[in-house]
């Protein structure tokens, strides 16, 4: 069985859907739209916010270094600045590489793995969760072990106490 709009000439055909293209979007579509360009907008907004946020607590840190006298860390150098010169000559290559790219402006941490972007805000790699539990593990350990010598001494307390009250009470 043949549909009534495939049995229209080709040009008629064409022109209709040559309509349909000029018509532009519907309502549906632009509404869907709209809400991408929100998200987007969003996601920049927040981005240049944790960028902002990244840049006064730096501008803090050396205020705070220079009001206790102290010499100023930048956070966003480094860790491990390039001592010889093929280190260095890397990380030029490396620099001349990102520009023709459009991503001069990123700065790359030292060994943290950690990229600060104008645009997209610090991006760090997937967090270790296999090293995340160990290091629970090891706090939870720690803290009950404290825990229980507070309790400990706290009985060693309470048995002095208890044994002064005894030999008082039968002299």
């Amino acid at each position: 069985m043949i549909e009534a709009g495939w049995e229209l000439p080709a040009g008629e055909h064409l022109r209709g859907v040559a309509e349909i293209l000029a018509a532009g979007p519907g309502p549906e579509e632009r509404h869907r739209l709209r809400q991408a360009e929100a998200a987007a907008e969003a996601k920049r907004t927040e981005a240049k916010d944790a960028v902002r946020d990244a840049a006064d607590s730096a501008d803090a840190m050396v205020f705070v270094a220079r009001v206790n006298g102290m010499v100023a860390h930048n956070p966003l150098a480094a860790a491990d600045a390039p001592r010889d010169r093929e280190a260095a000559s890397r990380r030029r290559q490396a620099i001349e590489v990102l520009k023709p790219l459009g991503l001069a402006d990123v700065v790359t941490g030292g060994n943290s793995g950690a990229v600060l972007d104008v645009n997209l805000g610090i991006l760090e790699p997937a967090p270790d969760l296999a090293q995340r539990a160990r290091m629970d593990y090891e706090y939870e350990a720690a803290r009950a072990e404290v825990e229980a010598s507070s309790r400990r001494r706290a009985v060693d307390r309470y048995r002095e106490r208890l044994d002064e009250r005894y030999r008082a009470r039968f002299r």
